[in-house]
């Protein structure tokens, strides 16, 4: 019997030696970790009531359609137009007050595998939509440490970054892991590696989702998965990809949450 040292996820039989890794990933690892994902899944609509709405709707990018009754959908114009500008990104000052409201969460990373998202949100109103931020895992680049920038994003005045744990952990109140069931080790590896390619390009709240030249957050995973396997994750098609347009999809499911 062949014997790999030192792998709690490794197994043999016959003698056989199997493939350890595709491109870093080790794929024991992988498919221990995609188990214990499926025995986790969360129905996605016992969140929905936690969600801000904007006249009932929870707000995301695809505007009403004709005869369209789906409860979830609202235009951005309509949202854009009710915004209190204090509120937008989620922070609220007193006019008693300058001092921030802090939000933290502990979402764990122990069953993220690459190519899972998480998206994240905080108490208030926000352009963004219902979930303010979104990212991609490469676990490549994740060695153990919060403070490893293992999450392929865009931000303001940065353009697409690699971010880290501690930066989702210490900035926003609730933060979901998403996976994307049908996507293969190959293309979630691939997906990584078609985005990585445009880190350092700048941002653009604007930005058409087929642009390669301009991005926000949400834009990265989705294009990930658009370009590397054909699989769509923007839940409603709308002209942005917004973060709960991601969480609404039915490519993706949720397998972790924290909101303490």
């Amino acid at each position: 019997m062949l014997i790999m040292p030192n792998n709690k996820y490794l197994s043999s039989s016959n003698d056989i030696p199997k493939q350890i890794e595709i491109s870093g990933v080790n794929i024991e690892e992988f498919n221990f970790k995609e188990n214990l994902k499926k025995k986790s899944f969360f129905k996605k609509e016992d969140f929905y009531k936690r969600f801000l709405t904007l006249n009932g709707a929870i707000m995301i990018s695809k505007p009403f359609g004709a005869g369209e009754v789906n409860k979830f959908y609202v235009s951005l114009y309509d949202l854009i137009k009710n915004i209190n500008s204090e509120e937008v990104f989620g922070v609220k000052f007193s006019s008693r007050s300058s001092e921030k409201i802090v939000y933290k969460n502990s979402i764990p990373f122990d069953k993220f595998t690459i190519g899972d998202i998480i998206v994240a949100t905080s108490q208030g109103f926000h352009v963004q939509g219902a979930i303010r931020h979104a990212a991609i895992f490469d676990s490549r680049r994740y060695h153990g440490s919060i403070d490893d920038k293992c999450l392929l994003t865009a931000e303001p005045d940065q353009g697409v970054i690699y971010e880290t744990i501690r930066f989702y952990r210490e900035n926003f109140s609730e933060a979901w892991g998403l996976t994307v069931p049908k996507a293969t080790i190959e293309e979630r590896v691939k997906a990584i590696d078609e985005v990585s390619k445009f880190v350092g390009k700048p941002y653009s709240w604007r930005a058409d989702k087929n642009d390669d030249e301009n991005w926000y957050c949400s834009k990265v995973p989705w294009a990930a998965y658009k370009k590397s396997s054909g699989i769509d994750i923007d839940g409603n098609g709308g002209f942005w990809v917004l973060p709960i347009d991601i969480f609404i999809s039915k490519e993706t499911e949720v397998f972790e949450y924290s909101n303490s």
